[in-house]
C-alpha cells in the first residue's frame, strides 16, 4: 500500500505537469457534444446509451494508452528509469503502480459526459442497472490496466512502441464495438472483437443503460475480465523479461 500511495503521488503530479496527458478530459466532453448533437439533429432518442458510452469509452482507453503506455518512456526521457531499475521495490509492481493510478484518473470522463448531457442537453442519464453498470466499469477499468501494462512493457523493450500505440487506438476502438455493437459489423471481424475486452465491455454497458433485463451479466463481465487479467499478465511476465534482459545487456536507457 506504500508503494501504491508513493506511485501513484508521483504519477499523479506527472499527469498533472503535463498538459499533453489531459487532452483527452478535454476531448471527451467535446466528443459527447459531437454524440448527443447527431443524436438529437436525427430524432434518434434510441441511441443515447451509445452516444454517452462511447466518448467515455474512447477517453479511458485513449488515456491508458497515452499515459500508461509512456510511463517507461517518460522515465527514460527524465533519466530516472535506471534508479527505478535498480531501487529495492520490483519495477513491474511501480509501473503497475502507476498505470492503476492513470486508469483511476481516466475515469474522470464518467463524469464529464454526464455533465454534458445534464448542462447541456437537459438530459439526465437513467441507469436502470446501477448494479451491472457499476460492476462492468470497474471491470473495463481493470482490463484497461491490464492492456496499459502490456504496453508499458513494449515501451521497455523497443522505441518503436510508439508506433503501435498510435495506430492502434481507433482499430480496437472499432473493433470493441464502441461506436456500433460488434454484431452490426462484417461477420469477419466478430471473432477478432471477441478476443478484445472492449467489445464485451461496451455490450455490457448499452446494456445496463436500457430498460430490458441484462441477460448473463455475471459471464459477461467475467469475460472482461478475464480478457483483461490474461493481456495484464502476459504484460507483468514480458516487463520482467525485458527488464533481465536490458540489465544483462546494459541497455537500460538506450532499450
Amino acid at each position: 500500500m506504500t508503494l501504491l500511495a508513493a506511485a501513484g503521488r508521483f504519477q499523479g503530479r506527472l499527469v498533472l505537469t503535463h498538459r499533453d496527458y489531459l487532452i483527452d478530459l478535454v476531448r471527451t466532453p467535446l466528443l459527447a457534444v459531437v454524440f448527443l448533437l447527431l443524436i438529437r439533429h436525427n430524432d434518434r432518442p434510441d441511441l443515447l446509451a451509445y452516444g454517452l458510452l462511447a466518448p467515455v469509452l474512447m477517453g479511458v482507453w485513449s488515456m491508458a494508452m497515452l499515459i500508461s503506455g509512456e510511463v517507461v518512456d517518460s522515465d527514460r526521457w527524465l533519466g530516472t528509469l535506471e534508479l527505478q531499475i535498480a531501487a529495492p521495490a520490483g519495477f513491474a509492481r511501480v509501473v503497475l503502480s502507476r498505470v492503476w493510478v492513470t486508469t483511476a484518473i481516466s475515469l474522470l470522463t464518467v463524469v464529464e459526459v454526464a455533465a454534458v448531457a445534464i448542462l447541456g442537453f437537459g438530459i439526465v442519464p437513467d441507469v436502470p442497472h446501477p448494479f451491472v453498470f457499476l460492476m462492468g466499469l470497474l471491470a473495463t477499468a481493470v482490463a484497461t490496466a491490464g492492456s496499459a501494462t502490456l504496453m508499458a512493457a513494449l515501451f521497455v523493450a523497443t522505441r518503436t512502441a510508439r508506433t503501435f500505440q498510435n495506430s492502434l487506438s481507433y482499430p480496437v476502438l472499432l473493433l470493441g464495438g464502441v461506436f456500433t455493437p460488434l454484431d452490426r459489423l462484417p461477420e469477419w471481424t466478430h471473432p477478432i472483437g471477441r478476443l478484445l475486452y472492449l467489445s464485451w465491455s461496451s455490450d455490457l454497458l448499452r446494456d445496463a443503460l436500457n430498460t430490458a433485463p441484462v441477460t448473463s451479466a455475471a459471464w459477461r463481465t467475467g469475460a472482461v475480465l478475464g480478457l483483461g487479467l490474461l493481456t495484464g499478465l502476459g504484460g507483468r511476465l514480458l516487463l520482467g523479461r525485458v527488464v533481465r534482459l536490458v540489465r544483462e545487456n546494459g541497455t537500460v536507457g538506450l532499450a
